[in-house]
């Protein structure tokens, strides 16, 4: 290939503002990824091009390494054509936007003038395909489509035998699949989020469930899918809940999701649905079962006890003997709730006008103390770390004590809307209108990230801590940030 010696973290297409640069493993992320154009066979890895990066398969671990997209300084523009290097070394990618190269072991994109023929193998499908025999539910039609039990047609757009033992396929809409080459058998490959915009994240153990509000989105393509991805962060493994087709589950548009040891819990347009985690069983519960609106939108969970917001009002459920009864009516009842946190023997309740809280003793509700106006209005999120409490507001975010109750503004986010925030010993992290603002505790400094840095997108809805990473979740996906970063200087 003829290369143009500059490296796409530095230049590409003049995007990257003077100084920037992403660094390697600073974030990593991951989206819907279930349309395939093109397939790619290494020594160790298949790869697959998609609308929204590369995945990488281990034909030998049989498992799923991180994808590489927008948050490697891949171009953000679909894949059509992908050759890979027998050693793996190197990648090769046509874009609508160009044609680039990245090395594994630099760790940097190239832009290329030309397509490397000699790497690259044909992976369009040539009908008639063979008939291998599909998971139960699915069929491979004469034209080249799988068909589900719903009467769904995903197109089958990649097919290449790896020539050792397996068959892998890529759709258009259904993601990834491989044939065993001796018994015939097929199985999906889920690799990343059912649907891009990542409104809840709920870490669980090693796992993340992942949902989000895009039912009234229009679909970027056709058979969109919706719903709920759990993801096995150290397997590797994706596994995607479609409520549509689950019984139990109500909700296709979920607000938030929360759990105990015994169920998960999600909040939704068509009500509170619980996952029984022993017995794999779906079931919601809405206005008819005791929630004072159906529509839920933000969950906390205590011992045998589960706070639920809604659209007007608060309720608690109990699971034990299954019952909800609606809390503070009087004062709460006309209020849409926007986000819950329990702590330190109170519940926080974020409100479209405010915050409140119950002190789960003397079942007292009030206000939470207010000396710089910066809780009126509508409260986004609410968070703790520690002996501190996160409150964030169109007006800013205010940092509560919570043993002697004073506020006081973040500096730097005392007069800007604040959507979700997190915070550590080292930093507090915000999400602003044009991506995450990271504050350096102790020292007047501060740092704007954006997708110039490599987050997918600026547009960011949730932050959940987890050690030295931040996961965070915008409308086009979800990244894992290395917030403590030594390699970094900000």
């Amino acid at each position: 290939m003829r290369r143009l010696a500059v490296i796409l973290s530095a230049m590409l297409i003049g995007s990257v503002m003077p100084g920037a640069e992403i660094i390697p493993g600073q974030a990593v992320s991951w989206t819907d990824f279930s349309h395939i154009s093109s397939i790619a066979i290494g020594h160790e890895f298949a790869y697959f091009g998609t609308t929204d990066g590369i995945l990488r398969y281990n034909r030998i671990e049989q498992k799923w390494y991180d994808p590489i997209t927008a948050s490697d300084g891949l171009p953000r523009s679909p894949i059509t054509r992908l050759a890979v290097s027998m050693d793996d070394r190197e990648i090769a990618v046509e874009t609508e936007a160009g044609i680039y190269s990245y090395d594994n072991g630099m760790e940097a994109w190239f832009l290329e003038t030309e397509f490397p023929i000699e790497n690259y193998r044909d992976s369009r499908p040539r009908p008639p395909l063979p008939r291998p025999f599909m998971p139960f539910g699915y069929q491979i039609t004469p034209e080249g489509y799988i068909e589900d039990q719903y009467f769904r047609r995903f197109q089958i757009t990649a097919w290449l035998d790896d020539n050792f033992s397996s068959i892998f396929f890529g759709t258009w809409g259904l993601g990834t699949g491989q044939v065993n080459d001796q018994s015939f058998d097929a199985v999906f490959l889920p690799c990343g989020l059912l649907q891009k915009r990542t409104d809840a994240i709920y870490m669980d153990g090693d796992s993340l469930w992942l949902a989000g509000n895009a039912g009234d989105r229009p679909p970027q393509y056709a058979n969109a899918r919706l719903g709920v991805t759990l993801f096995d962060i150290n397997a590797g493994i994706f596994t995607h809940f479609e409520p549509r087709y689950l019984d139990g589950f109500g909700s296709e548009v979920i607000y938030d999701i929360a759990g105990d040891n015994k169920n998960v819990y999600f909040a939704g347009r068509q009500g509170l649905t619980v996952l029984v985690r022993n017995e794999n069983r779906f079931f919601t519960l809405g206005r008819g079962s005791g929630l004072p609106e159906t529509e839920t939108t933000a969950l906390a969970v205590g011992t045998d006890s589960v706070w639920v917001g809604t659209t007007r009002g608060l309720a608690l459920y109990t699971p034990s003997v299954d019952t909800i009864v609606t809390v503070g009516r009087q004062l709460l009842g006309s209020l849409f709730i926007t986000d819950l946190e329990l702590v330190s023997g109170r519940l926080i309740i974020g409100t479209s006008r405010g915050a409140y809280y119950i002190d789960l003793t003397s079942k007292k509700i009030g206000r939470l103390k207010d000396p710089d106006g910066q809780l009126r209005g509508v409260v986004h999120h609410v968070c703790a770390s520690r002996d501190e409490l996160f409150v964030s507001t169109d007006w800013g975010l205010s940092q509560v004590n919570l043993k002697t109750e004073k506020a006081r503004p973040v500096p730097y986010l005392s007069t800007r809307p604040v959507y979700a925030a997190a915070a550590n010993d080292k930093y507090i992290a915000a999400a602003v209108d044009d991506g995450l603002m990271l504050i350096e505790r102790g020292v007047d400094k501060q740092r704007l990230f954006t997708e110039d840095d490599g987050l997918l997108s600026v547009n960011i809805n949730a932050l959940v801590p987890d050690g030295d990473y931040l996961w965070i979740g915008s409308e086009e996906g979800l990244t894992r940030f290395k917030w403590v970063n030594p390699d970094r200087v900000d």
